[in-house]
């Protein structure tokens, strides 16, 4: 008989158990992620739950109630910024015994939702998952289970080809800068667990800070972002200029030997300069293939669209920054969901109001 358990009964050691072996099953889904999400904002709750028969865990649903920033009083689901990664299952269960788990997985959200005051809800599946990466899920699934699609494209750099090959795939004008700025002996040094430390740490959000032109985030998110570095889920890469100075940044998270682009900034001083991000984002390419990671997620592909938001002029050309490393483009499979009528009219005309701002506007 299968049950519904909570994910403090599971325990964070069968929790992890579970997702490191379980294809379908990212970094997202992980406890350390979910502590960091939790960390966010002190509103946030965690509801992820598991199934369990017999003591056996057969699927994982990591789950996040967070406030919706314009309604104090209404939340969603949603893991930060991003949706919430679609279900891990057990690895090799017949898909009639999948298919009735998810089915029963999104019954209890819709129940979960009920009773928290959740008016709005977001799934996607991780493309770095290893069920995706092998093939699985090119549908939507979250169409049969009452959701909207709001799919995007995103960009997945395959570690495996040779080093000559992954700079030929770079955009040529990239590669150009590369090369130029090679010349003026730029240094990327990288800090993992074994290496980072505060000092370090701090020059990196004080690059994050100049580049934002003020101090933004909470403690509680540094020392979170921190703590994802030290535990061994995260590499700082940092630029060093000719001068010895430290001036642009990365943190990807990794895990099962892939990893993503999660967090970058180049100092205000310095963001006119061609070729910073260029040259940090083939060191870390290089660096990832030289410890044996297998591909490297670069991003989402944004488009002037209204979909779960409407995304600014500013977050298209970081997206198109993102997508001349070569990566080839996936589909990213997401889906939201409504619970609320109000909820959904208010949204959808703010999002209305917000892409004739954008792009409709002269």
């Amino acid at each position: 008989m299968t049950d519904f358990v909570s994910f403090e009964k599971i325990g964070f050691q069968q929790w992890d158990e579970f997702c490191l072996k379980s294809d379908g099953a990212w970094f997202r889904h992980s406890s350390p992620c979910l502590q960091f999400c939790l960390r966010l904002n002190h509103l946030n709750k965690n509801l992820s739950f598991g199934i369990v028969d017999g003591g056996a865990l057969l699927l994982v649903v990591p789950l996040i109630q967070q406030p919706i920033v314009e309604k104090r009083d209404l939340f969603e689901f949603a893991m930060g910024g991003d949706p919430t990664p679609y279900p891990a299952i057990k690895n090799d269960l017949p898909d009639s015994i999948s298919t009735r788990l998810i089915n029963s997985v999104f019954e209890k959200i819709n129940e979960l939702a009920k009773n928290n005051s959740v008016v709005y809800s977001r799934f996607f599946i991780d493309p770095l998952s290893k069920i995706f990466v092998c093939g699985a899920h090119r549908d939507n699934p979250l169409l049969k289970l009452g959701y909207n699609n709001i799919s995007l494209t995103a960009n997945i750099v395959d570690l495996s080809i040779p080093e000559t090959e992954l700079f030929h795939n770079i955009r040529d004008g990239y590669r150009y800068d590369i090369k130029k700025i090679s010349q003026s002996n730029f240094v990327i040094d990288f800090f993992d667990k074994t290496s980072i430390g505060d000092e370090i740490f701090k020059i990196y959000k004080d690059i994050y800070f100049s580049s934002a032109g003020k101090e933004v985030g909470t403690k509680e998110r540094w020392d979170a972002t921190y703590e994802l570095i030290k535990q061994g889920n995260a590499i700082l890469a940092l630029e060093k200029n000719e001068e010895g100075a430290y001036i642009s940044g990365v943190i990807c998270f990794i895990y099962k030997n892939k990893a993503y682009y999660a967090f970058g900034a180049t100092a205000s001083d310095f963001k006119k300069m061609n070729g910073i991000g260029q040259l940090l984002q083939w060191e870390i390419i290089k660096y990832l293939k030289a410890h044996n990671f297998e591909h490297y997620g670069l991003g989402w592909n944004y488009y002037p669209m209204i979909s779960d938001d409407v995304y600014s002029p500013k977050e298209l050309n970081i997206s198109f920054f993102k997508s001349g490393f070569g990566g080839i483009i996936h589909p990213l499979i997401r889906g939201e969901k409504f619970y609320d009528a109000d909820y959904l009219k208010k949204r959808k005309n703010n999002l209305a109001e917000k892409f004739i701002e954008y792009y409709m506007r002269t």
